[in-house]
């Protein structure tokens, strides 16, 4: 066992790749789209951030085999088409299946306050 200059012993840290929790990719069912809705919620919860007023949700408005239609409602902390774009990513990693995320309409993507 090594030691540091302060004497105590090193400890020895696991890989990082073991300190992850990376979840298992999921199948492509309308159950799981809407538990990945949920999940990206608190991975991403910089964009909803409800402490501070964010009154955000991202909700699922169709599945059409892999092509997938979300609704944005309410305040986000980031433009609306940077949420699109990371909820859409965060999804496609979550289940690989999905080959586009598209916005139920595009005046959802208007970041205007009459929007909210």
């Amino acid at each position: 066992m090594g030691f540091m200059k302060s004497g105590k012993p090193w400890r020895k840290l696991k890989p990082l790749s073991a300190s992850l929790s990376v979840p298992p990719p999921l199948d492509l069912t309308e159950n799981n789209v809407r538990q990945v809705l949920v999940d990206a919620r608190e991975e991403l919860g910089q964009i909803f951030d409800t402490s501070v007023g964010m009154t955000g949700k991202v909700e699922l408005v169709e599945l059409d085999g892999p092509f997938v239609k979300i609704s944005l409602k309410g305040r986000f902390w980031h433009k609306r088409s940077t949420v699109l774009a990371r909820v859409a990513n965060y999804m496609k990693q979550r289940i690989p299946e999905i080959l586009e995320v598209d916005i139920e309409d595009e005046k959802q993507l208007d970041d205007s306050p009459e929007n909210f």
